[in-house]
């Protein structure tokens, strides 16, 4: 018993302190994108890229959007690059998302696999 209330009391304030740095540090990941695209929005270049392949996610939870993972390939300074990215679009342009068709997107001239699409939005 007594080993019980000693320990209690450090859980009482560490496992909530666990907690609040794991938000932190995800909020500092989202931020870190967040500046990514508004560099890439604002310095990028802008090009067309082949879809390679879409993988829809499996629990979709956005209502009338469909989530998905698209692979890319693109040229850029003579060399071809596949990357990926998260994609939502609406369940009424989804025949627009399969491989084999152009996407427009905007890389970044520093980074060419790190790149935002154009015409859809990043997830």
């Amino acid at each position: 018993m007594n080993f019980l209330s000693y320990i209690m009391p450090k859980l009482a304030w560490i496992i909530p302190l666990i907690g609040l740095t794991f938000a932190g540090y995800v909020a500092f990941l989202t931020s870190q994108g967040n500046k990514r695209d508004a560099y890439i929005k604002e310095h990028g270049v802008d090009i067309d890229a082949i879809i390679t392949e879409v993988v829809p996610d499996k629990y979709q939870r956005a209502n009338n959007k469909i989530v998905s993972v698209v692979t890319v390939k693109y040229n850029f300074s003579g060399k071809a690059i596949l990357s990926k990215r998260g994609i939502r679009v609406y369940v009424t342009d989804k025949d627009e998302i399969q491989v084999g068709k152009p996407l427009r997107i905007r890389l970044n001239p520093n980074k060419p696999e790190e790149f935002y699409y154009i015409d859809y939005e990043s997830s």
